[in-house]
C-alpha cells in the first residue's frame, strides 16, 4: 500500500516537473541557433547572439566561450535571419523558431588525433573536439581498430587554445591494458 502511494506521488512530482519545464520554456523568447559542423548546440555549451557573431571577433568569442578550440580552428561563420529564411521558403522547420541562426564550420584543427599508448593512431571515423563535447560516448565508435573500450585504463583530451603554433590539434591521449608486443624482443 505505502509503495503505492510513493509511487503515485513520484508521479505527481514527475508530471509536474514536466509541465512547469513546458511551460517555462513556451514562454521564453527565442534564442539564437547555434549550428557547428552540422550539429546543433545547446545554449550551455555556446550562447552567443547574432550581433556578436557579425562582429570582426566573432571566431575569438566562439573559441573563448567554448573553450575548447582555437579560434583558426573556425573556418567560417554565417549568420541569417530565422523570419528571413522562412520567408524566402526555404525548407526549414522548427517546432519553436529560434531568433537568428548562425553556422559555423570548422577545419580540420578542430579534429582530435589520437594518441595511444604514447604512439599517434588513426581513428575508425573522424571526430571533432565538438562532437566529443556534445556525445563523449562517440569515443568509442571512434576508437582505432584493435582497441576495445574495456582495453581503456585512462583517457585524457588536450586542448591548445592558448598555443601560438597553429598546427596543434586538440588531441586525446588514451593509455590501454594492453600494449603491443615489441618486435624487438631480446631472450
Amino acid at each position: 500500500m505505502n509503495k503505492k502511494i510513493l509511487m503515485e506521488l513520484s508521479l505527481k512530482r514527475t508530471l509536474t516537473c514536466i509541465i512547469l519545464t513546458v511551460l517555462t520554456s513556451l514562454t521564453t523568447r527565442a534564442q539564437t541557433l547555434c549550428v557547428i559542423d552540422g550539429i546543433p548546440l545547446p545554449d550551455s555549451l555556446l550562447h552567443v547572439t547574432i550581433n556578436e557573431m557579425r562582429s570582426d571577433s566573432a571566431k575569438q568569442i566562439v573559441a573563448h566561450r567554448l573553450g575548447l578550440i582555437a579560434p583558426y580552428a573556425i573556418e567560417s561563420i554565417q549568420t541569417f535571419s530565422a523570419d528571413e529564411q522562412i520567408k524566402q521558403g526555404k525548407n526549414i522547420t522548427f517546432c519553436k523558431p529560434p531568433k537568428d541562426i548562425i553556422i559555423m564550420r570548422t577545419n580540420s584543427l578542430a579534429e582530435l588525433q589520437w594518441v595511444i599508448n604514447g604512439k599517434l593512431k588513426k581513428p575508425r571515423k573522424k571526430l571533432t573536439i565538438i562532437d566529443y563535447k556534445l556525445s563523449p560516448q562517440r569515443i568509442t565508435e571512434a576508437l582505432p581498430r584493435g582497441i576495445k573500450p574495456t582495453d581503456i585504463l585512462s583517457a585524457d583530451i588536450l586542448t591548445y587554445i592558448n598555443d601560438p603554433r597553429m598546427e596543434k590539434h586538440p588531441t586525446i591521449v588514451i593509455k590501454t591494458k594492453h600494449t603491443a608486443p615489441s618486435k624487438n624482443k631480446r631472450h
